[in-house]
């Protein structure tokens, strides 16, 4: 049976997107499924908390321009970090997972389908017809009934979750391989760009067939950052304090309740409105700083 190597791709200097990835790694390594980590990253020193239990891929500036491509796309990047571990072990299983990710149960029924050829991204989003917002209404407009990659595209055409990919080792090749033509050709078009690599991924695996949502294994926090930020942040300054090991904090992660917080909370605009009225008319007053 194939291995699992788990994949994660951090880049840049924000504190948050680097100690998100490692509150992510923590849930994962207590789950004997996981083969080896794959950090592929600019920024490893981030990670040296986690001695050998990470293989890093180092990546750079120039890199990243690189994995953009012909039409400077930006997000193209995750497609090519996909492809190049895949090229390093093509006989594991490939999980690729967001920062802001958690494994609230275990990888079991994911390696399972894994190993009858299934497929997993995190969850179904909608149908391009159905256009939910701005964007997929313009990506609608743009890409109807029109063929990419010898694919024609529809209004039932669908939007999945990119935050879990899961390709089985015996179709990772080329279902990447279709995932980066298909961003290709529509990074060509008109198409609006938010989504597009998104997007490619899901009709690359739908077209392959057998594509899983984990949803109910794998947690996505986009929808709930600030909350998440700062009881991680708040995790790693007690670990520090305590200076617990990487293993007790496997193992304090491993008992964390994940209905603590809510994945996903919409904001009204009328609070940040107000929020910043407050700021501009009561500013902090009587600042002063350490002088010597």
């Amino acid at each position: 049976m194939a291995t699992m190597n788990i994949v994660l791709l951090t880049f840049g200097s924000r504190l948050e997107n680097h100690y998100q990835a490692s509150f992510a790694i923590l849930s994962f390594l207590k789950d004997p499924a996981v083969k080896r980590v794959i950090m592929v990253t600019d920024r490893p020193e981030f990670y040296a908390f986690f001695g050998n239990k990470i293989e890093f891929i180092q990546i750079n500036e120039d890199t990243l321009t690189q994995w953009q491509g012909e039409y400077q796309f930006f997000w193209r990047v995750k497609i090519k970090a996909l492809e190049k571990v895949q090229k390093r072990y093509p006989a594991e299983h490939l999980l690729y997972i967001d920062s802001d990710t958690f494994l609230a149960t275990d990888l079991a029924g994911i390696q399972d389908k894994l190993s009858q050829n299934q497929l997993f991204m995190h969850k179904l989003e909608c149908a391009l017809g159905d256009e939910i917002d701005n964007t997929t209404k313009k990506m609608h407009n743009s890409l109807k009934d029109k063929t990419f990659a010898g694919i024609r595209l529809d209004s039932q055409s669908t939007m999945w979750n990119a935050g879990v990919i899961a390709l089985p080792a015996n179709k990772a090749k080329e279902i990447i391989a279709l995932s980066l033509r298909l961003c290709d050709e529509i990074c060509a078009t008109d198409c609006t760009r938010r989504l597009v690599e998104q997007f490619s991924f899901s009709i690359a695996l739908n077209h392959y067939g057998g594509l899983n949502a984990c949803d109910h294994i794998i947690g996505h926090y986009w929808g709930n950052k600030n909350e998440w930020n700062k009881l991680i942040s708040a995790f790693f300054v007690n670990a520090l304090l305590k200076n617990l090991s990487l293993q007790d904090c496997i193992n304090e992660v491993a008992e964390f309740d994940w209905n603590r917080l809510p994945i996903h909370k919409k904001q009204r605009s009328t609070n940040s409105k107000l929020k910043a009225l407050t700021d501009k008319y009561f500013p902090d007053k009587n600042i002063s700083y350490f002088s010597k």
